[in-house]
């Protein structure tokens, strides 16, 4: 997290984090790496944006070590950053990509991979032949009930604009949030993209000293209590740091429920630190 500055005050500090990856893989020895897995924004440690220069610097590393590149698009996927991929505001070209929850906006089980086609070729018993495929099996496989609700939802976000407009609410969020920031001097940075935003809470903006999970939690059961508004905390991936408020609201978002949410979380704030 460049926020915290892991490595001190270097330059390139996306290509110092990329970097990490690649420590570890000369470690491991890579013949022993078959596959890097990563979100394009990581959800679980509290809606992290890559830096500056880290995305290249892994697709580099990849190429250079022959490591499938996976990106996991559960969380960001299907329009939730203003693309229908997170990773397409990277310029990354991934082997493979992974997704559910928003290919159907939960109203069916379904989830997918999609790769390309010299890496499915590799799961042929004999590339040469046509109709030698990939098989595979599932809890839900055969379920007519999961691909046609995709495909309606898929429908749904191109004729609808929802792609658009997370960018577009997404733009307005963030000003939102920023202008909260300037109120409350507990929230150190806001961070992520489209209609997914971090709210990173802080006992100090100078060491950056994080609040106590308590206090966090308390502001989700502000917003839920006095305004009926979910929001969600960190989960305890990052042991210590389970300190940042997130926003995912939906992607049909206009701008009186963005105001909604971020009126919410003043006043949550107001009252957890008063």
């Amino acid at each position: 997290l460049e926020y915290r500055s892991q490595w001190g005050d270097v330059d390139d500090y996306g290509v110092r984090a990329a970097n990490a990856i690649e420590e570890v893989i000369l470690r491991e020895g890579p013949d022993t790496v078959g596959a890097l897995i990563l979100e394009p924004i990581t959800a679980g440690g509290g809606v992290i944006t890559p830096p500056e220069g880290y995305w290249p610097r892994v697709q580099e590393i990849c190429k250079q070590y022959d490591v499938l590149l996976i990106i996991d698009e559960v969380v960001c996927g299907m329009g939730r950053t203003g693309k229908w991929f997170g990773y397409q505001h990277y310029g990354v070209e991934p082997d493979m990509v992974t997704m559910a929850k928003g290919v159907a906006s939960g109203y069916a089980a379904i989830s997918c991979t999609v790769t390309t086609e010299a890496v499915f070729e590799m799961f042929k018993e004999d590339a040469s032949d046509p109709l030698s495929y990939f098989r595979d099996i599932s809890t839900f496989g055969g379920c007519a009930a999961g691909p046609a609700a995709a495909l309606e939802n898929m429908l749904i976000l191109e004729e609808e604009k929802l792609i658009e407009n997370s960018a577009e609410m997404g733009a307005y969020l963030f000003e939102r949030l920023e202008g909260l920031k300037e109120k409350h001097a507990v929230i150190g940075q806001v961070r992520g993209k489209g209609l997914f935003a971090g709210v990173e809470l802080v006992k100090d903006r100078e060491t950056k000293e994080p609040v106590e999970e308590a206090f966090a939690q308390q502001v989700v059961a502000n917003c839920m209590a006095d305004d009926a508004v979910i929001i969600g905390v960190t989960n305890r991936s990052v042991p210590g740091y389970n300190n940042t408020l997130t926003l995912s609201p939906a992607l049909i978002a206009k701008k009186a429920d963005i105001d909604a949410i971020v009126d919410a979380i003043d006043r949550a704030l107001t009252k957890a630190t008063s």
